[in-house]
């Protein structure tokens, strides 16, 4: 395994762990992550093993990946599950954590935020506190009653007018801090969230680590550890029932042979479903009604979370069917309608609102997906795109200048995505991480004499000339 050019050799860095799998519990929220113990590969043996880490990702197998254990695991299990942590009794002081103190300028209101935030409910997907009764607050020992919880930005707003006792039938006046009383709070917030709803992917990789010591016992690295290359260890998702067997994977190697053949090259922007939340110049209760970031907004560009999209990915799409290219009349003007049905191999995964950008910078916006698949195995990826108008946000979203490449020169994808994840390389290794920025330019063929070779500007055309 070590002589195929592509892995790390033993003096470097572990192996990943093999046969690892996600599976369900069978409930909401929560993610099984086995596999088998990296000790037992032979190409680990020169390695003092001391567990695994693991990282996720919400958008695609390319990444981002955040690790998601704090310390190595040593076992061969980990559950990945939302978990609402219990603050209990958190201090609020005077005034560092006050928004507003009583000022008549403010309609009179105490209102203070938590150190972590957002709230959220004690049980559930991480729903975001919206009720008195999802906080507790206490001033000098007292619990006092509480007019608004805004669970976003955690704030909490105190009631400062006289409450009506039903039990007592009587008025009582309101509880408020000054700078001397002691106001502590207990709520819930999110530490972590396995969000699965309206197709959400999340993918897994499982990395081994290995301590990194001379013989005298002196780290060699920064934390005495190391750790197998992202790149090294394969994307996993739960969606995969089964392990894929040689068969579809040679299925999927000769669907990739005919779009390298008869497809076209295009690059493919991702849908971030997770990430920083963009606020588009308005407050955060404004979207948290509205529950709708601006459309035209540079910074997200309509999706609500900075950057907006992942990517830019290569991408083998089957070629236009000759659909036609026709101008409608609308409230809002003519618009050009083109929109035809494409497929494409598995990976990257896509799904609805993604969209796609052809070498001429036409922007199409893909449909709903259609995955065949095999006991969980994706196989291909059917969806329709449709042309967007050139004045959509989407046109903003940057893509790597190709003015800075020599003319005539050869620009070729990564092995990996032009020869498919299966041709060039075994099925253990490397699995692309990240984006790919280079740009399909011109051919070059070796054994055509640069004085009488034609170039053409695509690796099909190279194909059907030589």
């Amino acid at each position: 395994m070590t002589d195929l050019g592509w892995g790390p050799s033993l003096g470097e860095n572990p192996f990943p762990p093999a046969n690892v799998q996600v599976v369900s519990p069978l409930f909401t929220g929560a993610l099984d992550i086995r596999w088998d113990d990296p000790r037992i590969n032979p190409c680990n043996s020169a390695f003092d093993i001391v567990g695994v880490n693991i990282y996720r990702s919400d958008t695609t197998e390319r990444g981002p990946y955040t690790r998601i254990n704090r310390f190595p695991v040593g076992g061969n299990f980990y559950r990945d599950m939302t978990d609402n942590a219990f603050e209990e009794q958190e201090v609020v002081h005077w005034p560092q954590d006050y928004l507003s103190r009583g000022e008549s300028a403010n309609g009179s209101r105490f209102t203070f935020k938590t150190k972590r935030c957002p709230i959220v409910k004690k049980d559930g997907q991480a729903i975001t506190a919206n009720s008195p009764a999802d906080v507790q607050v206490t001033i000098n020992g007292v619990i006092v009653p509480v007019h608004e919880v805004f669970g976003t930005t955690g704030e909490i707003t105190l009631i400062n007018t006289q409450t009506f006792d039903i039990a007592r039938q009587r008025l009582n006046d309101p509880i408020l801090p000054d700078e001397n009383a002691i106001v502590t709070v207990t709520y819930f917030y999110n530490r972590n969230l396995v969000k699965q709803d309206l197709d959400q992917k999340l993918w897994y990789r499982v990395t081994t680590i290995a301590a990194c010591v001379d013989e005298n016992g002196n780290p060699l690295t920064s934390s005495g550890l190391i750790e197998t290359p992202l790149k090294f260890a394969p994307a996993i998702t739960n969606h995969q029932i089964e392990t894929m067997d040689y068969i579809w994977r040679e299925a999927i190697r000769r669907n990739n042979w005919v779009l390298e053949q008869g497809g076209e090259r295009v690059k493919v922007f991702i849908r971030k479903t997770s990430g920083i939340p963009c606020f588009c110049g308005i407050d955060a209760r404004t979207l948290e009604i509205g529950q709708q970031p601006r459309n035209k907004c540079e910074t997200c560009f309509g999706v609500g979370f900075v950057g907006g999209y992942e990517g830019p990915y290569d991408l083998i799409i089957s070629p236009d069917d000759g659909a036609d290219r026709r101008v409608r009349q609308d409230p809002s003007g003519r618009v050009l309608e083109h929109q035809w049905e494409v497929w494409t191999g598995p990976s990257p995964a896509l799904t609805q609102r993604d969209f796609v950008v052809r070498q001429t910078n036409e922007r199409y916006s893909i449909g709903a997906v259609r995955k065949p698949s095999s006991r969980g195995n994706v196989m291909q990826q059917h969806f329709s795109i449709k042309y967007l108008e050139e004045n959509d946000i989407r046109y903003e979203v940057p893509m790597a200048d190709p003015a800075g490449l020599t003319w005539p020169e050869c620009r070729i994808m990564p092995p990996t995505t032009t020869g498919g994840a299966w041709r060039n390389f075994p099925p253990f290794g490397p699995h692309p991480v990240g984006e790919h920025d280079t740009i399909p330019h011109t051919t070059d063929k070796e054994n055509i004499p640069d004085e009488r070779e034609i170039r053409g500007r695509t690796a099909v055309w190279e194909n059907i000339t030589y």
